[in-house]
């Protein structure tokens, strides 16, 4: 018998629920469509639908809010849940037929489908069979089908799979706005919650419950609430993992990308451990198995990283410094691909405050890094113009036609190009370079102060999204830039206009402002520069998890090119060449200009300045492949004899010889001195 679903008055508590329902339930009209048009065909052919999707995505809503419509269509419903119902025929039966004559259902909902295990070959070969032509199965689980059901041609048409995404982010903001949460709440509620609906209730709720406390938080994150952590992480994982299973976890909220190979260095397990622990996690709901591993849903993601820090931060810091030294080697050693490696180095340290609030990490695990094709230039300029106007459009064609190697693209899962970096590489004396006033000032900021050498190159972040926020792919391109360029000396690189997210990252990663420089529209660039000569990406690698396991801002360091220009670098290889020329002189070592740089604490006389000296051509006596030049100077200027001719004798060389080396001597003495004035005794 057809009922009108507009003539049936609310006259019983279940129909009361049932009004309630529809009017809190929100998005999934593309599902619904589908389970309508198999509810009012008569001709399908298809009789079995089986929703699957993640803990919280919604699946229960979906089944009442169909078996509410199916009511009102005059349809018999009934309602299996096989979290209260043994995966056994009888009981299985028993459940039906304790709801009615089992013949005469028209819609049969099985909830937690994932629990019939081996109840789905007894369905397919027994229940289903029996069931009257007109019935439709619903099936709502976890886990999609078993291969069983898709192998067997006899069910290819009579099953339909749809798995159930997360809401996007306008239907979770209409969710909350149902619930009533106040409109200035529901941006951080939606990002917080990844779209999952149970999150986004139990969000809802726990504001709620807040803002009658006045405990209300305006920058409040998932971390600001453990308990709200405990019960999702209980209703996402329903059971409780062993110790084991619980550090995988972690490594799976930690890394972009959890392989064997991770969970193997990262916990120091065996390779069979790592394979049954990769194996446990592939079987969760809210973990995906992609080409390259394993991906959490965000949320689960954003609960197990609250889950971690609340447990302490001895664990914590153990596991990302465990995880962080064996990506940053991974990468070093250029083995597999390095723009994948480089991307899996800058994700690990998401959970720092600056990386928090500088990117949107939310479906960064999909970004893939490539070199820029010929095809790809067109977005790419069209990302420029919008970012940084019509002049950088035509320097960046110039860089692209001079050097199409310093373009990195980055695709999404469509395989889409939405985020791009271009970054040259500049040598000392290049003749054919485009005319850019930032990449000169770069080279002439760099040789002012520490000039390049032969076959050392400075690398120069132009142009990027991510530039104003947003995109990680930056802090992507550019770790992978540092660790694998060949001959990186420097990188300087360029920052524009507010809001400061890039400089506060570089600020993070170690890298010092510089001068500002003119832009060629005008515009001042602000420059943020590390040398990799001093601090190599091992060393900057092996210090960083200290920088990013705190949440205070960056420390305040020297800047890498003083406030005040420091000598230019012909002066100050000429008063090192002078200083050491009169290391037997106090009265003119006391007037070298040497005593006014950073080389010697303020005030100190030539005695501070000898030892210095001295220091140097022990540093070069004692390093490999130097020892010769140090042996010149010390001979010339510290132990041996007066005269030059005497000191080439001692160093059985021939005069001339022995001028060549002297001067080729003195110039590399001046470039450590140089590199100590600038960062310290031996680049500390």
């Amino acid at each position: 018998m057809q009922m009108s679903p507009t003539s049936r008055p609310v006259d019983s508590r279940g129909e009361q629920l049932a009004a309630l329902r529809r009017t809190l339930f929100t998005g999934r009209e593309a599902e619904l469509r589908v389970l309508r048009d198999l509810l009012l065909n008569d001709r399908r052919g298809c009789f079995v639908v089986w929703l699957h999707g993640t803990a919280g995505v919604g699946k229960t809503a979906l089944l009442q809010r169909f078996g509410d419509e199916a009511r009102q269509h005059g349809r018999t419903c009934r309602t299996v849940d096989m979290r209260c119902t043994e995966p056994t025929p009888e009981a299985f039966s028993a459940a039906l037929e304790a709801q009615g004559p089992p013949e005469v259902t028209g819609v049969l909902l099985v909830d937690s489908g994932e629990l019939l295990g081996p109840l789905e070959q007894w369905l397919r070969h027994v229940f289903l069979p029996g069931m009257p032509t007109d019935a439709l199965l619903v099936v709502a689980g976890r886990t999609p089908p078993a291969a069983e059901w898709r192998t067997d041609a006899q069910w290819w048409h009579a099953l339909r799979s749809l798995h159930l995404p997360s809401l996007d982010d306008g239907e979770a903001a209409v969710l909350l706005r149902v619930r009533r949460v106040p409109e200035a709440d529901i941006p951080v509620a939606v990002r917080a919650a990844h779209g999952l609906p149970l999150a986004l209730t139990l969000i809802a709720d726990a504001r709620a419950r807040s803002a009658g406390t006045g405990e209300r938080r305006p920058h409040w994150e998932l971390r600001h609430s453990p308990d709200l952590v405990r019960e999702l992480l209980r209703l996402l994982l329903r059971e409780t993992p062993s110790l084991a299973q619980a550090d995988a976890l972690y490594v799976l909220a930690l890394a972009r990308i959890t392989t064997e190979e991770l969970v193997r260095h990262g916990l120091g397990t065996s390779a069979q451990e790592a394979r049954q622990l990769c194996a446990w996690l592939r079987g969760l709901s809210f973990v995906r198995s992609t080409t390259e591993g394993l991906v959490p849903h965000e949320l689960a993601r954003d609960a197990l990283l609250a889950d971690l820090r609340w447990r302490g931060a001895e664990k914590y810091e153990r596991l990302l410094g465990q995880l962080h030294g064996y990506l940053a080697h991974r990468l070093s050693q250029r083995t597999g691909d390095r723009w994948s490696n480089g991307a899996d180095l800058a994700y690990v340290g998401r959970d720092n405050r600056v990386l928090r609030a500088a990117f949107d990490w939310r479906g960064a695990h999909r970004l893939m890094p490539r070199p820029a094709r010929q095809d790809d230039l067109k977005t790419v300029l069209a990302g420029v113009e919008e970012e940084h106007g019509d002049q950088a459009v035509l320097l960046a064609e110039q860089w692209w036609a001079h050097q199409p190697s310093a373009f990195t693209v980055f695709e999404d899962a469509r395989r889409e190009v939405v985020d791009w970096l271009i970054a040259p590489c500049l040598e000392a004396g290049t003749a054919e370079m485009p005319d850019d006033p930032v990449a000169l000032a770069a080279l002439e900021q760099v040789s002012a102060w520490a000039p390049l050498r032969r076959s050392e190159r400075l690398l120069l972040p132009r142009w990027s999204t991510g530039a104003h926020g947003a995109s990680p792919a930056v802090a992507f391109g550019l770790t992978t830039l540092w660790a694998t360029t060949p001959g990186l000396a420097v990188s300087w690189t360029a920052t524009v206009g507010e809001p400061a997210s890039l400089p506060s990252v570089l600020a993070l990663y170690g890298h010092q402002p510089a001068d500002s420089v003119l832009d060629v529209d005008g515009r001042r660039v602000t420059p943020f520069v590390h040398d990799w000569r001093l601090v190599p990406f091992g060393r900057w690698s092996h210090t960083l998890p200290t920088r990013l396991l705190t949440d205070e801002p960056p420390a305040a360091r020297a800047p890498a090119v003083a406030p005040g220009p420091p000598m230019p670098w012909p002066d100050f290889a000429d008063a090192v060449k002078q200083a050491y020329r009169s290391m037997r002189d106090t009265r003119r070592l006391a007037e070298n200009a040497l005593l006014d740089t950073r080389l010697v604490p303020p005030g100190s006389g030539a005695s501070a300045l000898r030892d210095v000296l001295t220091e140097t051509v022990a540093r070069l006596c004692s390093s490999p492949g130097q020892q010769q030049l140090g042996t010149v100077l010390d001979l010339t200027y510290v132990s041996g004899p007066r005269s030059q001719q005497a000191a080439a004798s001692r160093a059985a060389l021939s005069f001339s010889t022995y001028r060549r080396r002297l001067s080729t001597a003195l110039t590399k003495a001046a470039e450590l001195l140089r590199e100590r004035e600038l960062y310290g005794q031996h680049g500390e």
